[in-house]
C-alpha cells in the first residue's frame, strides 16, 4: 500500500469556463528535451539580479486588521487594529516593530510569514514581545532571509500575523507591500476538444481534464520548487499528479499557492475544455513562475514548466513578459510516484479509481519529462494554453 498525502479532490466533472492564460502541448511526445534537467548537458550558471529597495535603506510601513486575515476571525472587537515598520538590508537582515490595540484579548504570538494577499503561508521570523503582548519586534538572533525570501518582501508576498487566545490562526494580519512589484494576470485555458486524446485500446478519443494545481514565483533557484526533489516527488506534487489535490503544496513547498476555482465557478473543481484558471502574482525582475496542474487521464502526469530551470521568467532585459507561452516552454511530466496505464483508460486514473492512492507504485521513481522517461502519449492538438499579462 502507498503512502498517502491529503484527501482526495473531486475530480468525476469538468467544469466549463472562460479564460486568460494559454499553452498548447499538441505532439505525440509534448516535451522539451533540451531543458530537462535529467539531460547530462551542463546548465548556464545565472547572475542573481539585483533586487530593488534591498541595501537603500527602503523602510516599508504596514496596516493590519482583521479584513485580510484568514480564515476569518471570531468575536472581533471594532477599532481591532496593528501598525508595523519594516526593511530589510542587503544580507536578508530583517528590522521590525509592531505595535496592536483594541484585539479580543492580549497577543500570544506574531510572525512575518510567507504569502500572496488571499492566501496563507508558513513562518519565516517569529517576533518577540517584552511587554505583554502590545508591542513587538525582530529578535536580535533571528535569521536573515535568503534571496528567494527577500524577493518574496519585494513582490509583496509577506505578511504581518498577529495571534490571541481566541483567534489562533491569526486576529489581524497586515500586507506587506514594499511597492516594487509589477502585478501579473495569470490564465490557465483548457483547449483540448472530444478529439484531443487518443485511446488505443478502443480506438476512442477524449477530452483532457485539467485539475486544481499550484504556482509559486521564486528566484535564485536552480530548478522549480515545486518539482524538487527530483528523485522523488514531493507531498504536494504527487497529490496534484495523482489526484488532482493541491492541499499539501502550501505546507510542502514555501510559497506555493493553490489554484483551485475555475473562473466563472462558485466551487473549486477541475476544468474542461473551455475551462480556464486564473490568478494574479506580483513580481519584480529577475522572478520566476512555476505552476503544475494534473494531465487527468492519467496516473501521475501532470503540466508544468520545461525551460532551463523549470520555470518561466517574468521578466527579460528589465520588462515583463506578456502574451502566451510557447507550447516549447510547458510539456507533460511524470511524477514517478505511480505505474502508468494507458492514457484515458487504466482503472486506476483518477475519473475511475476505487479511491485516491490506489494505483500500484512506479519502480522509476524520478520527476521528470515524458520524453526522458522514455515515454509519449497520442495527441491530436493542444491542451493547455497559458497566457502572462503585466496588469496596469
Amino acid at each position: 500500500m502507498k503512502k498517502r498525502h491529503g484527501s482526495n479532490m473531486p475530480i468525476k466533472t469538468a467544469v466549463a469556463l472562460s479564460v486568460m492564460l494559454a499553452l498548447g502541448a499538441c505532439s505525440s511526445n509534448d516535451d522539451n528535451d533540451d531543458n530537462d534537467a535529467d539531460e547530462s548537458v551542463e546548465q548556464p550558471v545565472e547572475q542573481p539580479t539585483e533586487q530593488p529597495g534591498v541595501g537603500s535603506g527602503q523602510s516599508v510601513s504596514v496596516s493590519l486588521d482583521a479584513a485580510q486575515e484568514l480564515p476569518v476571525p471570531q468575536g472581533v472587537p471594532d477599532g481591532a487594529t496593528g501598525s508595523a515598520d519594516v526593511s530589510v538590508d542587503e544580507n536578508g537582515v530583517v528590522t521590525a516593530t509592531l505595535a496592536v490595540s483594541n484585539l479580543s484579548g492580549p497577543a500570544v504570538m506574531a510572525h512575518i510569514h510567507r504569502g500572496f494577499a488571499g492566501a496563507t503561508g508558513p513562518v519565516l521570523i517569529g517576533l518577540e514581545s517584552a511587554d505583554g503582548g502590545a508591542t513587538w519586534a525582530v529578535p536580535a538572533d533571528a535569521r536573515a532571509l535568503t534571496a528567494d525570501e527577500v524577493g518574496a518582501f519585494n513582490r509583496g508576498e509577506l505578511y504581518f500575523n498577529v495571534h490571541t487566545d481566541a483567534n489562533m490562526p491569526g486576529e489581524i494580519r497586515g500586507q506587506i507591500d514594499a511597492g516594487n512589484a509589477t502585478s501579473f494576470a495569470v490564465r490557465l485555458e483548457n483547449i483540448s476538444t472530444p478529439e484531443t486524446l487518443n485511446v488505443a485500446s478502443d480506438g476512442s478519443t477524449q477530452a483532457v481534464p485539467l485539475s486544481p494545481g499550484a504556482f509559486v514565483v521564486h528566484r535564485e533557484v536552480a530548478d522549480s520548487p515545486l518539482l524538487l526533489p527530483r528523485d522523488a516527488a514531493n507531498a504536494g506534487l504527487e497529490g496534484v499528479a495523482e489526484d488532482g489535490n493541491a492541499e499539501p503544496y502550501p505546507t510542502t513547498v514555501s510559497g506555493a499557492t493553490i489554484f483551485n476555482t475555475p473562473v466563472g465557478a462558485d466551487a473549486p473543481g477541475p476544468i474542461g475544455p473551455g475551462g480556464a484558471y486564473e490568478f494574479t502574482i506580483q513580481a519584480v525582475d529577475g522572478d520566476k513562475l512555476d505552476f503544475v496542474t494534473m494531465f487527468v487521464p492519467s496516473n501521475d502526469w501532470f503540466y508544468t514548466a520545461t525551460d532551463a530551470d523549470n520555470s518561466l521568467d517574468l521578466f527579460v532585459n528589465g520588462q515583463p513578459v506578456s502574451g502566451e507561452v510557447l507550447a516549447s516552454d510547458i510539456a507533460i511530466w511524470d511524477a514517478g510516484t505511480e505505474a502508468d496505464e494507458e492514457p484515458g483508460a487504466g482503472p486506476n486514473q483518477v475519473q475511475r479509481q476505487a479511491g485516491p492512492n490506489t494505483g500500484d507504485p512506479d519502480p522509476d521513481t524520478r520527476v521528470s519529462s515524458l520524453s526522458a522517461r522514455g515515454q509519449s502519449v497520442s495527441l491530436n492538438g493542444p491542451v493547455l494554453r497559458v497566457t502572462i499579462t503585466p496588469l496596469p
